[in-house]
């Protein structure tokens, strides 16, 4: 049967392995040198203290760097004598589980199997000889002692890394272990024959530690992290991290990522297993927001890059990155099995159904010119709409979500898909702090007298359902990932994301709020990813990554206008309803291709990265959409039509003369293209430029765990399609405006700290502060831009542009501190900033507007994007049952907008201020695994139920109340 195998896999690697020769056609010519590594087996230091069983293993997983799988039912109530001093690995591992009843065998170099030495001899019987050819891993088993031996077969295993995220490289082996008991007792270890084990992932630090070993500013979200702090809307997962935040994010279910004051137009794409499908969404003359879509059930982990970046999947970023990753077989499988089901359910409260069309809230535009007599103000009853004040009790479910994933996986393909379903109502706002809706006496800047405000940030009372933030979504995920041989995969991918949510031009906010139409979103985006590892060669690492998403999205919005019919007793109100919409049509494909070789010399070790990337964007009206019809019918607003190409070539390398010395150098050259093929053009207008982005770093580790780093770079952004193309919210002519690239200089400096056994034996201390200057020039966006009057020489009216700036620039400190015992664990971040500012040339804007301001100028979209001054995360938690059951707590403070900002009315208005007061956020959460296959999660969103608007909100709308979210998860 063996053999069988054996030959039938022989036969699949060749039929296969000329595809994945055609995947990598430009690094054929490339010499592999094969070097052998030799086997060995070192000594480590390890300082284990005696405890629990689980604790000691955990511990010599990460001083062993070995990947550790083992049921953890084994180890409850058991305990360690741990083991100190210079020892091999596995001489170590003997000693801790010395006495337990527990063995273990290596599945590979870097994974070992803990299973209960009684089950073992049990399954002795009946079992097949061991084959005489003994594979590497007996070798490794570093078992000096001889004696009896005896042949064990063990099911199929799957083995997972535990790092929580997907790994790039597969590899399959099957292997022949040995199960050693302590050689310090003297016993004879126990010969076993393993049968097919599949070993998913490499040897890798805890991804978490990375933001603290690197020369730059990070950060990593774990699938646990983004579920206890999801919230209400999909970009809450992103709270609390210094120097990050989701703008606008109560207006359609997006993700919109500011990074230290860098927003918009591609400065901070967000790539979801290697894809971006980012769509910018006209917001009247309120500005532009660009939008991305994912599940928080299909993430498996989010890193976050800051500044600018060397990546192969960083062209165009001046901001900084995003990557999700989207789960795979390890975030669903149990220890040794090779298929699974994964079933999650959730219930929210705190939100009511979506009423029809037209249903007006908040404030009552119709009475507000009501005047004031005696001091006294009318009741809120006539001033505001009563029928959202309805809330619904604070334990009753309004909301949830299910989903299902199933995993399997053989020699051949991992496969996992997956479905998801979400429902939510509107939300309803919390009830205590500033910032509501209330009346006030205000008096009339002409005539003087008294008449009836809004003293409130909205027109939103406390407590009241907030219009058009609903949401029913439905999400589908494919993913295989084929084994073409151990050193070779490939990966296709396939999701599906089906919207129905409230939205409203955030212009159409100012005024009386009324329920708009439900819009919609259908994105299809595929994905393919290949990598080619050899074991044994330093000179190939390749990646080859290539994507498409196609996204229709229709925003349906309904112009309300009310008008008064009769007269006296007969006199009503008719509502009468116009469409304004916005229908359409993006497909972005996308292909990248890198390779990794690393040599060493006498001069030190050097890695050297280099490829290509590029990325064609079209977009116009959805497919069957008759453009007349749309226009003239319909009401929607011309769309862009035209297509934006954008190549690049990179190379890095790092050099690293000595252990404590790391230096980088990287380049990058972008070309870009646009053709503006707008409906109503008689030629086409086509535009190209390009330009270099070069980046340097240097860091230094004076002692282990201590990192002091600097690094400087430039990075060029050519304008986004939106910005490119003739299309709404610019009325200047692309032809017109001869626009440059961005370019940003970042420079940062920062120190890294990690420690282990800081302050007791088996806790954590980790550190992180820098110092960032961003200084953009040329900055793109949009302005009041002076227009001099058609024979009327030396008048000068405004009108809305694009426009490059004279520069842009953010400064300031960030810093964050993790510290983790095991039981306890709490972590503080900091964000502050010292400088913003935003300068147009002389010429551009109004004589009587200022060149420079701190808050944004007049009519931009830089308004909108002004961080706080400071913002601080503080979060706590502990571990407790022997780590079945967690709870924890944050709290988020968010500080005043670093600077007031202009805003001045053009046409209907202008660009308004994001508009916020200083607030702290309280989230409480809890989780408890009942065992290997059930585990429970609540939390409480906005403990403290405070009224409070988001920072950065497009939008004038209130973020949610308290609202409390139940999970339940079963897999098996």
């Amino acid at each position: 049967m063996k053999s069988n195998r054996k030959i039938k896999r022989a036969k699949t690697a060749r039929r296969l392995r000329p595809i994945a020769l055609l995947l990598s056609p430009i690094f054929t010519s490339l010499a592999i040198v094969s070097t052998a590594y030799g086997q060995s087996s070192p000594t480590i230091a390890f300082k284990i203290p005696p405890g629990s069983l689980s604790d000691a293993i955990d511990a010599f997983g990460q001083q062993a760097g070995l990947r550790i799988s083992y049921p953890k039912s084994l180890a409850a109530g058991k305990q360690s004598a741990g083991i100190t001093g210079q020892v091999s690995a596995t001489q170590a591992l003997a000693s801790i589980l010395e006495g337990s009843g527990l063995s273990y065998s290596y599945s590979n170099t870097n994974t070992i199997f803990i299973r209960s030495s009684e089950s073992n001899t049990a399954r002795n019987s009946g079992s097949e000889r061991a084959d005489s050819n003994s594979s590497d891993s007996d070798s490794r088993s570093d078992n000096a002692n001889s004696g009896t031996s005896r042949n064990i077969t063990t099911d199929t295993s799957n083995v997972n890394d535990g790092t929580g995220r997907n790994n790039d490289r597969p590899a399959t082996a099957t292997t022949r272990s040995t199960s050693v008991a302590s050689p310090l007792s003297g016993t004879m270890g126990d010969h076993l024959t393993l049968d097919t084990i599949t070993v998913k992932g490499k040897l890798e630090l805890d991804p978490a530690d990375e933001p603290y070993r690197t020369p730059g500013s990070s950060a990593y979200l774990s699938s646990e992290d983004i579920e206890r702090f999801r919230g209400t809307s999909v970009g809450d997962f992103l709270s609390g991290i210094p120097g990050v935040m989701n703008a606008d994010s109560r207006n359609s279910g997006a993700v919109d990522v500011n990074i230290r004051g860098m927003q918009g137009q591609g400065r901070v794409p967000v790539l979801v297993d290697g894809a971006t499908q980012e769509t910018a969404i006209w917001q009247g003359y309120n500005g532009a927001t660009p939008r991305t879509y994912i599940d928080p059930d299909f993430i498996g982990s989010i890193s976050i890059e800051k500044g600018i970046s060397s990546a192969p999947d960083a062209t165009g970023a001046t901001g900084g990155v995003v990557r999700a990753s989207i789960i795979g077989v390890d975030d669903i499988l149990l220890p040794g099995k090779t298929y699974g089901i994964r079933l999650k359910g959730g219930l929210t409260t705190n939100s009511s159904r979506v009423p029809t069309a037209g249903t007006e809230g908040g404030w009552n535009s119709l009475t507000t010119d009501l005047k004031v007599y005696g001091g006294a103000l009318p009741p809120d009853d006539l001033v505001f709409h009563s029928r959202g004040m309805r809330r619904p009790p604070l334990f009753k479910p309004t909301g949830g979500s299910g989903s299902m994933v199933v995993a399997t996986t053989t020699d051949y393909i991992d496969f996992v898909a997956g479905f998801v379903r979400r429902e939510n109502g509107n939300y309803h706002a919390g009830r205590h702090g500033g910032g509501s809706a209330h009346l006030v006496a205000e008096r009339n800047p002409r005539f003087g007298n008294l008449q009836v405000g809004n003293g409130g940030l909205s027109d939103y009372r406390a407590g009241e359902e907030i219009l058009n933030t609903s949401l029913d979504n439905k999400s589908w995920m494919l993913k295989a990932t084929v084994k073409l041989v151990p050193s070779q995969s490939l990966e296709l991918g396939y999701r599906k994301y089906l919207s129905d949510y409230g939205h409203l031009l955030s212009s159409r906010l100012f005024g009386a709020p009324y329920q708009s139409w439900l819009s919609s979103i259908d994105l299809d985006t595929y994905t393919a990813r290949y990598r080619w590892k050899p074991q044994d060669n330093n000179l190939v690492d390749l990646r080859i990554d290539a994507y498409l998403s196609a996204v229709d999205n229709r925003i349906n919005v309904l112009d309300l206008i009310e008008s008064q019919v009769g007269s006296g007793s007969n006199q009503h109100t008719v509502k009468t309803f116009h469409p304004f919409y916005q229908w359409t049509e993006s497909k972005r494909w996308g292909a990248r291709a890198s390779n990794t070789s690393h040599f060493k010399g006498g001069a030190g070790d050097f890695t050297l990265s280099y490829g290509a990337a590029f990325v064609r964007e079209d977009t116009g009206l959805p497919s069957g959409v008759d453009r007349n019809y749309y226009i003239s019918m319909v009401g929607g607003g011309a769309p862009r039509e035209g297509w934006r190409e954008e190549g690049s070539g990179f190379a890095k390398l790092d050099w690293q003369p000595y252990k404590w010395l790391t230096a980088s150098a990287s380049t990058r050259y972008s070309h870009f293209t646009t053709l503006d093929n707008y409906f109503a053009r008689t030629t086409k207008f086509r535009r190209q430029d390009g330009g270099w982005s070069p980046i340097f770093s240097l860091m230094v580790e004076p002692h282990d765990g201590f990192q002091v780093y600097t690094k400087f770079g430039k990075a060029v952004r050519a304008p986004s399609i939106f910005e490119s193309l003739t299309g709404t919210s610019l009325y200047d002519t692309v032809e017109d405006n001869n626009l440059k690239l961005e370019r940003a200089r970042n420079l940062e400096i920062g120190a890294n700290f990690v420690k282990k056994d800081a302050w007791r034996s088996g806790d954590k201390l980790r550190i992180h502060a820098a110092y960032f200057n961003n200084h953009i020039d040329d900055y793109l966006t949009r302005v009041g831009k002076a227009r001099e009057i058609l024979g009327r020489p030396g008048r000068y009216i405004e009108m809305l542009a694009r426009a490059n700036l004279d520069y842009a620039e953010m400064r300031g400190l960030e810093a964050s501190m993790d510290y983790d015992t095991g039981r306890y664990f709490g972590s503080i971040g900091w964000s502050h900033y010292t400088h913003v500012m935003f300068c147009a040339r002389k010429g551009v804007l109004l004589a009587t507007e200022p060149i420079c301001q701190a808050g944004g100028l007049p009519h931009s979209y830089s308004l909108q994007q002004v961080p706080p001054r400071n913002t601080v995360a503080l979060k706590v938690g502990a571990r407790l049952l022997e780590k079945k059951l967690e709870i924890g707590s944050r709290a988020s403070y968010i500080g005043s907008r670093f600077a007031p900002g202009i805003g001045r009315n053009i046409g209907v208005s202008g660009v308004v201020p994001s508009r916020w007061k200083p607030y702290t956020m309280i989230d409480v959460y809890s989780s408890y695994k009942l065992n290997d296959n059930v585990s429970f999660d609540l939390a409480i969103d906005n403990l403290t139920d405070r009224y409070y608007m988001d920072a950065l909100n497009a939008a004038q709308m209130p973020a949610p109340g308290r609202t409390i979210r139940g999970n339940v998860t079963i897999t098996f």
